[in-house]
Order: C-alpha cells, then sequence, then structure tokens
C-alpha cells in the first residue's frame, strides 16, 4: 500500500488476495438476478441459501441459519426498525449504540429505552416490562467496548435479542442471540455486503423472512444486493474464524505493545482498559487535543487512524460514546481509534509510536 500502514479497518478492512481471488471468481459464476423466474434465478436464490448456513455454521457453530441480505448494516437497520417487532412497540437498545441504529429505532419504536454506561464502557440492564426488543452491540464501535450480551438479554425475557456483531464477527465468538448484523466491510469483503443473520431456533424467523421479502418486493424500501456479496460474505467470515483463538492472541500482543509505548511518550491514555475492549481496537483519549487534527497529521506520515466512528468523523459535536462514559464535552473532542486486523504487520505499534510522538511534539 506505497507505505500506508493502515489502522482504520473497523471503519473498513483491507480485503487479502484470497478475498479478491474469490470475488472474481464469483463474478463469473453468479452473475444474473437472483429474484428472476428462469432456471439461473433459481439457482443464484440455492446459492443465497447455502451461504446463510455457510455464514451460520462459521460464526455460530450450527446448521440452517437463514439471512436477510443487504448492501450495508444502515440499510438492514431500517428493515430492521420497520418491522412488528419494533414498530410501535417498546424497544431496549442503549447509549453506545451505532448512530445508524439508534435513528433506526427511534423513528419505529414506541418507545425506546436506552441503557446507560458506567465510566469502563460496561452498559447496565434496567427494570423494564413489556420489551418487544433488546438490540444491542457486542464490541462498540468506537471505544472497542465488549458486551456480557448474556447477563443483559436475560434481564428481559420474552423480547427478541438483536446483536450488532458488525466489529465483532470474524474476531470472537458470535454472542448468542436471536438476529446478529454482520458487516462485509468490516471483514474486509471486497464490495462490503451485510447480512442479518437469523438463529435457526428463533421461532419468529419465518416471519421476519415474510416481513423483509414484502419490505423488499411490495415496498420497494431495500435494494436487491449484488448475488456475488452472500456467498463472498460467508466465505471471509469462514476463512476469519479458522484459527481465530491464535490471531486474537497476536492482535492483543500488538495491543499490549500500544498501550505500553504509549504510556511512555505521555499525552494521551488508552480509554477503556484492556479487559474491558477488543483488542482489535484501540481508543485514545488526548486530552487539549483535538481528533480529527491528530488523524490528519498521522496521515501527513503515512498512517490511517479515525478520530472516533468512521461514520461521524468529520462531525463538529464531540464524541458521543465518550459524552456516555462521562468525558467532558472538551476532552470528548480529543478521542482516536486505532482498529487492527488480520493484515496488520507485527511492526505496527514501533511504526505508530515513532509517528505518533513526532505528531505529539509537532502539534
Amino acid at each position: 500500500m506505497n507505505g500506508i500502514l493502515y489502522l482504520d479497518h473497523a471503519a473498513a478492512a483491507l480485503p487479502d488476495e484470497a478475498f479478491l481471488k474469490r470475488r472474481a471468481e464469483l463474478d463469473r459464476e453468479c452473475f444474473g438476478n437472483q429474484e428472476s423466474g428462469h432456471a439461473l434465478g433459481f439457482e443464484l436464490r440455492k446459492r443465497l441459501a447455502a451461504a446463510a448456513c455457510e455464514l451460520c455454521r462459521a460464526l455460530w457453530h450450527v446448521d440452517g441459519g437463514r439471512a436477510v441480505w443487504g448492501t450495508n448494516c444502515t440499510e438492514l437497520f431500517n428493515l430492521l426498525a420497520a418491522s412488528p417487532l419494533v414498530r410501535g412497540k417498546r424497544v431496549v437498545s442503549s447509549v453506545l449504540e451505532h448512530p445508524a441504529l439508534t435513528a433506526a429505532l427511534r423513528r419505529n419504536a414506541g418507545e425506546l429505552k436506552l441503557l446507560r454506561s458506567d465510566a469502563g464502557g460496561r452498559l447496565a440492564a434496567e427494570v423494564y416490562e413489556n420489551v418487544s426488543l433488546v438490540a444491542l452491540h457486542q464490541v462498540q464501535s468506537e471505544l472497542g467496548a465488549v458486551q456480557d450480551t448474556s447477563k443483559l438479554f436475560s434481564a428481559y425475557p420474552g423480547a427478541v435479542r438483536f446483536v450488532d456483531a458488525a466489529q465483532a464477527a470474524g474476531k470472537l465468538e458470535l454472542a448468542d442471540a436471536d438476529i446478529a448484523a454482520v458487516s462485509g466491510a468490516k471483514l474486509g469483503v471486497p464490495g462490503g455486503g451485510a447480512a442479518l443473520l437469523l438463529n435457526p431456533e428463533w421461532r419468529g424467523a419465518g416471519k421476519f423472512l415474510d416481513f423483509a421479502a414484502s419490505y423488499r418486493r411490495n415496498d420497494h424500501l431495500i435494494g436487491r444486493v449484488d448475488p456475488v456479496l452472500p456467498p463472498l460474505l460467508a466465505f471471509a467470515a469462514a476463512r476469519h474464524m479458522e484459527g481465530w483463538e491464535r490471531e486474537f492472541a497476536r492482535i492483543a500482543e500488538l495491543n499490549r505493545r500500544l498501550r505500553e509505548g504509549i504510556a511512555e511518550i505521555g499525552g494521551a491514555f488508552p480509554t477503556l482498559k484492556f479487559e474491558a475492549a477488543s483488542p482489535y481496537i484501540l481508543h485514545l483519549t488526548v486530552p487539549e487535543h483535538q481528533g480529527a487534527v491528530l488523524m490528519r497529521m498521522l496521515a501527513q506520515e503515512k498512517i490511517m487512524v479515525s478520530a472516533g466512528s468512521a461514520c461521524a468523523a468529520e462531525s463538529k459535536d464531540p464524541s458521543p460514546a465518550m459524552l456516555a462514559l462521562g468525558a467532558s464535552r472538551e476532552t470528548a473532542y480529543g478521542g482516536l481509534r486505532i482498529s487492527m486486523n488480520h493484515s496488520t504487520p507485527g511492526d505496527a505499534p514501533e511504526i505508530f509510536l515513532a509517528a505518533w510522538k513526532k505528531v505529539l511534539q509537532n502539534y
């Protein structure tokens, strides 16, 4: 990549050569329209159904999964929020969810309750009755906070369990849920794509699929996904989960070295403790600095990071996630996210730290 150190995989992961090769193969195999009535359309529908099973097997280790496919998670969040699970119902989510999910739920839910976070990024359940759906992240997109979703879901028996797994799929064991959102962009899928993966043990899957089909075919509120993307997403997820524990340990070591070097340089500190966050995301609090300015200065050193979540990186407002942890507005402007994946080289900490020291000196 022309000397660039890419540390913004939480925004969009770098595709590796195996994914690019598989994409080229699928472009030749999966042409046409899967909604067509002829034999080719039928074969494409079979391939998409098989991809859902493969994705479920890779991430949940069970057979029989089904999926609603989309171009991106934002599109699928809107579909979920428009469904009978949410529309006009009481829904529980949190102050730390992705803004696209929160906005979709707020537009459609009859009542939206948001769980609060402590200073360490942990959510705490609150007592609410008659909850239709609980929508929570497994790994927070900006801070990297990892939630105990099983404990949180158990506080709302009978509610449908939805987990935003965009930052967890392919990196951690997927949390148990009825519906999981998976992003191809975060897995390094060329062209992206996304899925609402439906747990085969969820009894409501059939009705939800019927709604999704109507949302697409009758209401025309979601587009037809490129038929290449579902099998490619399943392929990528399976590849990531092969030996994921070994890769998790490697990334954790890179994270530790970054934390140690940042502590030695001074001027910044990790927003969350090591054990509270995914090792793939290291969020920094840099007091008296602007995260967006630091991001651009690092880019001049050919190091790509993010000032908060990529979807809000150019916002003039302070980080909502940092504010939710209790940071002041001034401090919440000084957030920086470093995110890694399997393509991150072993010398990334040393390269980053050398540039980081220079950037702080020249700020």
